[in-house]
């Protein structure tokens, strides 16, 4: 009897890596101090995805986060940062799916249909959140900030409950 390898399969592990230096490569328009940040929180991702290590895709998505926060604030445009954000949370959730994928069902289950499912799912509800952001952002810029603020905080409670759920 041999052992199952639960580690997550090879598909979602390169689907995440693609994702988050999809994320690096925004960071770096901002410039080298965002993108050495960025680069720390994809090698936290890739051990993570790598060992199946639930805490290391967090944290790095959460330093790929903060990268892309900073590039925004230095400076890149608006619609660039959703998009590295929206490509963070895409690596997130892609790992974290492929984790549980691993866990379940052993890293050699045929799973490249499942997970490329759930991959344009939430590929369909980071883009909608993200468009939805963007057009808080325009509300702030032009109408009652109080407007835009109460928006922003339901479309975070709503990508949560989505990705989540």
């Amino acid at each position: 009897m041999t052992d199952i390898d639960r580690t997550p399969p090879d598909f979602g592990r390169a689907l995440t890596m693609g994702v988050a230096l999809v994320a690096v490569f925004v960071a770096a328009y901002a410039g080298p101090s965002t993108v050495l940040l960025a680069l720390a929180g994809v090698l936290s991702i890739a051990i993570g995805i790598l060992r199946g290590r639930r805490v290391a895709v967090t944290l790095g998505a959460g330093v790929l986060f903060v990268a892309l926060l900073l590039a925004g604030v230095s400076g890149l445009s608006i619609p660039l940062t959703l998009f590295g954000i929206g490509a963070t949370v895409l690596a997130w959730d892609v790992g974290e799916n492929a984790i549980g994928l691993g866990e379940q069902l052993g890293r050699n289950a045929p799973t490249k249909r499942a997970q490329l499912v759930h991959a344009g799912g939430s590929v369909a509800v980071v883009a909608l959140v993200g468009v939805l952001g963007y057009v808080v952002y325009l509300m702030a810029m032009t109408t009652n900030s109080l407007t835009a603020l109460v928006l922003l905080l339901i479309g975070a409670l709503v990508l949560t409950s989505v990705l989540r759920g």
